[in-house]
């Protein structure tokens, strides 16, 4: 029987001691990256544990789920877990059984729907470029995105740049019988102005912490795994002031937030809880997975 979730046999009795929690096979788990974690931990008088989470079996069966977890619970209770998973329904299960999440299930959501986080963003006045939650219909302008509402690091990411490309990807993504792209949910936006370029804000307890730009010659995504070239990005007080406005109200742990420019003006992309940090780390001596950790140890 698959198991929910398998920790590694690197268990340790701190006080503090908690679990980072991959997605069985997501190219995102490092183990360089869980070293960093595992460091910065020890450095605060705390400990974690990786593990390995098989989504089947919470989508498959809940209550098959909630067995598991109580049963792994009764042998070892965590103080917290970083929940690296992009599944906030876990994140949820936990959180009911009491356990702190970083990020909270909401940051979750919202950082693996993106019509969530569209629809969020545009309610509390966050500029986003125009958008159609569906594919039902050609694009009302072009050049157009289409994006599904799930996907993360610029995959599942598709440039539409006029009707004959659209009546293309319609074809290959949506009407092919029995292919599993076409169970997804997918939305189409106006494509920006400036192609291949972006700012993440990296976000630690809610403070900006840094920013890089991410620019791409080849590409109309401009993601650093993609090939895109980075660079620090020093923000202006009127983009220091939409970022906060943009997580003002949120709990976020440790996030990246993207904005795209659209005739010289920042607009929202995405919310990245699962951010990624390699690029960080390649451009200054910052380390956010230390500052991360020491933010978990305060809310502690």
């Amino acid at each position: 029987m698959n198991q929910i979730i398998t920790l590694a046999d690197t268990r340790q009795a701190e006080a503090l001691s908690g679990w980072i929690i991959y997605t069985e096979g997501d190219s995102s788990r490092s183990p360089h990256y869980i070293r960093l974690y595992e460091k910065a931990c020890k450095r605060c008088g705390m400990s974690v544990t990786s593990g390995l989470y098989r989504p089947s079996v919470l989508h498959s069966d809940k209550n098959e789920a909630l067995r598991q977890l109580r049963e792994l619970l009764e042998q070892e209770t965590p103080r917290y877990v970083i929940n690296r998973t992009r599944d906030y329904v876990l994140a949820e299960l936990l959180e009911s059984m009491g356990i702190r999440v970083f990020n909270h299930s909401r940051i979750a959501r919202l950082g693996n729907d993106k019509s969530e986080a569209y629809r969020y963003m545009q309610q509390r006045g966050i500029p986003v470029m125009p958008t159609v939650y569906g594919t039902q219909s050609p694009p009302p302008w072009y050049p157009a995105v289409v994006k599904s509402c799930d996907g993360h690091g610029g995959t599942e990411v598709f440039y539409i740049p006029d009707r004959s490309a659209w009546t293309e990807w319609k074809k290959e993504w949506l009407q092919q019988s029995g292919c599993a792209c076409s169970e997804k949910q997918y939305l189409i936006q106006q494509a920006a102005s400036d192609s291949g370029k972006d700012v993440r804000v990296y976000i630690v307890g809610n403070e900006i912490k840094a920013a890089v730009l991410r620019t791409s010659q080849t590409d109309f995504r401009s993601n650093y795994c993609l090939g895109g070239e980075v660079q620090l990005y020093r923000l202006s007080s009127e983009q220091r002031g939409l970022v906060t406005r943009t997580i003002e109200g949120l709990s976020i742990g440790m996030a990246g937030i993207d904005f795209i420019f659209h005739h010289g003006q920042w607009v929202f992309n995405e919310i990245e809880d699962v951010a990624g940090a390699r690029s960080l780390y390649s451009l200054s001596d910052y380390d956010i997975a230390d500052d991360y950790i020491r933010y978990i140890r305060t809310q502690l």
